[in-house]
């Protein structure tokens, strides 16, 4: 298992390559979910725009038709925050998942996304905040994100640094984003060891630990799976104020 720092450029991406070189796994596992497999190939071209862009306009079109556009919302302030992070770095996030891609090609590996839907843990993340936190934590990603950045302590600060200081802020934001996804990441990883097969997984810092303490548990992944209900009115509610 190699832990990056997501935006942390040439360094990551140079690890993520050499383990699998050394190891020669018969598959590769990467911190992403099929909504997120864009992130391999940024450089794709759209009708009118770049790949990325046209993947979160249609993520956020089926939220919304399914009256969760908050929701919507929230996934894409994150996504632009983190882009602004890799910006003030002079890397884009995500570079590790591609170079591990490219090497993984090279050594005739398979690739699994072995992440949760996150629309999943977008979704579970709004159940867990209340009405004022929701607002407040799109406020802060959307001034982090177009208005200002302090890019050189953002530079300095790993992915994990920033989880935890974002979680001191925002409590409830740490089971869904981190914990749960921990859990679920180390129940397709231990179907394919117990397999017996040989497999490299690419995952940011801040899940090597969760990972590795959540081996040995019986997860129940249903449950991580299981989307919450949330109130309608709220959803119109926190669009209507944001």
């Amino acid at each position: 298992m190699v832990g990056t720092n997501h935006v942390a450029g040439y360094r990551a991406e140079a690890r993520v390559q050499e383990a699998i070189r050394e190891l020669k796994p018969k598959l590769v596992m990467l911190e992403l979910c099929k909504k997120r497999k864009h992130l391999l190939d940024p450089e794709k071209k759209g009708p009118h725009r770049d790949g990325n862009c046209c993947a979160a306009c249609m993520n956020i079109c089926q939220l919304s038709l399914t009256g969760n556009g908050s929701v919507a919302l929230l996934g894409y302030l994150m996504s632009r925050y983190l882009r602004r992070v890799g910006q003030a770095s002079n890397t884009t996030p995500g570079k590790e998942f591609r170079a591990a891609a490219k090497e993984a090609r090279r050594q005739r590996a398979s690739l699994i996304l072995g992440d949760r839907d996150f629309t999943i843990t977008l979704m579970r993340i709004w159940a867990r905040l209340g009405v004022f936190e929701r607002i407040a934590l799109c406020w802060k990603l959307f001034y982090g994100a177009y208005l200002h950045l302090d890019f050189h302590y953002h530079r300095r600060l790993s992915t994990e640094d920033s989880i935890r200081l974002m979680g001191k802020q925002f409590p409830g934001i740490l089971g869904p984003l981190v914990s749960e996804r921990d859990a679920y990441m180390a129940h397709v990883l231990r179907f394919f060891v117990d397999q017996g097969e040989t497999i490299v997984a690419v995952v940011g810092d801040a899940h090597v630990k969760g990972i590795q303490k959540k081996w040995k548990d019986n997860i129940d992944v249903q449950k991580l799976l299981t989307v919450p209900q949330v109130h309608n009115q709220i959803i119109v509610f926190d669009t209507c104020v944001i």
